[in-house]
C-alpha cells in the first residue's frame, strides 16, 4: 500500500512539474511575439520628400507689396508686381522659386494664363514685369511657391499659400472709337431698337467717337457675324476701331411680389469685333435683376444696373 502512495505522489509531482514547465514556455513565447509587434509598431516610416516639403511651405507667407494701376491696351504696367516671401520663422526667404500664374494673351475671348517662375532676392521679394500688354483684361495674377520637378505633387490636389492681386487692362475702344449694332427689345420680346442705354453709358466712359452702325435696322438681326460685320466694314472700313453688337432682352415678364414691389430681370448678350481683322475678339452675357415700388421703376432700376455690368465688361474685355 505505501508503494502504490509514492509510485502516485512521484506521478502527480512529475505531471505538475511538467505542465507547469509547458505553460511557462507558452507565456514566454507570448511576450517575445507581443514585444517583436510593440517594436514593428513604434517605429514609424520615414516621410517622404514630398511630405517634407508640404510640411515646410506650409508655414510660409506670401503677399504682394507692389501692384501697379491698371493701364490700357499697347502699354506697359509702370512697375512690375511684387510679392515678399517670408519663411516660418517670418524671416525673408531668399532663392525661394514663385511661381507666377499670370494673363499672357487672349484667344478669342478668353484669357489665357501661362506661369514664370521667379526667384527671390536677398530681402525675399519676387518680381514679375508682363512687359507691353497687347489685350484687355479685367482678371488677377497669382503667386505661389513653385513645386520641385522631381516632386511627385500637382496644384490641383494640394494647398499651398498663395497671394493675389488685380491685373486691369482697359480697351483702347476709347482712342478707336467703335460702333453700336445692339439691339434692346421690349417685354413681350418683340419692338426691338437700337440701345440708347449701352451707347451712353460708353460716352460716359470717355468713348466720344462712337454711334450706331450704318447698316443698323432690324433686317440684320439674325444675320451672321460675318455679314453685319462686312456690311458695315463696306461703309466705315477701319475709321472706327470696333463693332459692338448683340441683343438685350427680358429674362421672363416683370413680376409683382407679394410685398407689392416689382421685379424685373434682363440679361445682354453681346460680343465685339475688331474693324482691322474682322476677329470676334469679345464675348458676353450679362444678367441683373432690378426691383421697385412699380413696373415702371422695376425696369429702370434692373436697365441701370445691366449697363452698368455690361459697358463694364466692354471696356476691360473688348
Amino acid at each position: 500500500m505505501k508503494k502504490w502512495k509514492l509510485f502516485i505522489s512521484t506521478l502527480l509531482f512529475t505531471s505538475g512539474l511538467f505542465f507547469s514547465c509547458a505553460t511557462t514556455s507558452t507565456t514566454n513565447d507570448s511576450n517575445a511575439s507581443k514585444a517583436k509587434d510593440a517594436d514593428s509598431v513604434a517605429a514609424p516610416a520615414e516621410p517622404s520628400a514630398e511630405e517634407l516639403f508640404i510640411a515646410e511651405i506650409s508655414n510660409y507667407s506670401l503677399k504682394f507689396t507692389k501692384i501697379p494701376e491698371k493701364i490700357k491696351k499697347g502699354k506697359q504696367f509702370a512697375s512690375a508686381f511684387e510679392v515678399s516671401v517670408l519663411n516660418g520663422s517670418g524671416e525673408p526667404a531668399r532663392d525661394f522659386d514663385v511661381r507666377f500664374l499670370y494673363p499672357a494673351r487672349k484667344s478669342g475671348s478668353q484669357v489665357v494664363f501661362e506661369a514664370a517662375v521667379i526667384k527671390t532676392d536677398e530681402n525675399g521679394i519676387a518680381a514679375y514685369d508682363p512687359g507691353t500688354v497687347e489685350f484687355s483684361a479685367k482678371t488677377i495674377i497669382t503667386a505661389y511657391p513653385d513645386i520641385p520637378s522631381n516632386l511627385n505633387l500637382d496644384y490641383d490636389t494640394q494647398s499651398f499659400p498663395t497671394a493675389q492681386a488685380d491685373f486691369i487692362v482697359e480697351s483702347d475702344i476709347a482712342a478707336k472709337g467703335a460702333i453700336l449694332f445692339v439691339f434692346e427689345y421690349n417685354e413681350n420680346g418683340k419692338a426691338p431698337k437700337n440701345s440708347y442705354d449701352i451707347l451712353s453709358g460708353l460716352r460716359k466712359k470717355g468713348v466720344t467717337m462712337i454711334g450706331n452702325a450704318p447698316i443698323s435696322d432690324t433686317a440684320y438681326i439674325n444675320a451672321s457675324k460675318e455679314k453685319i460685320y462686312k456690311e458695315n466694314f463696306e461703309y466705315v472700313g477701319t475709321d472706327f476701331g470696333y463693332l459692338i453688337g448683340g441683343t438685350i432682352k427680358f429674362l421672363n415678364p416683370v413680376e409683382k411680389n407679394e410685398d407689392g414691389t416689382y421685379t424685373a430681370s434682363l440679361i445682354a448678350e453681346l460680343y465685339g469685333i475688331e474693324m482691322k481683322t474682322g476677329n470676334v475678339i469679345y464675348e458676353n452675357t450679362t444678367e441683373y435683376t432690378g426691383s421697385g415700388t412699380n413696373w415702371g421703376k422695376a425696369v429702370e432700376d434692373a436697365k441701370k444696373g445691366l449697363t452698368t455690368m455690361a459697358v463694364d465688361s466692354i471696356v476691360y474685355g473688348l
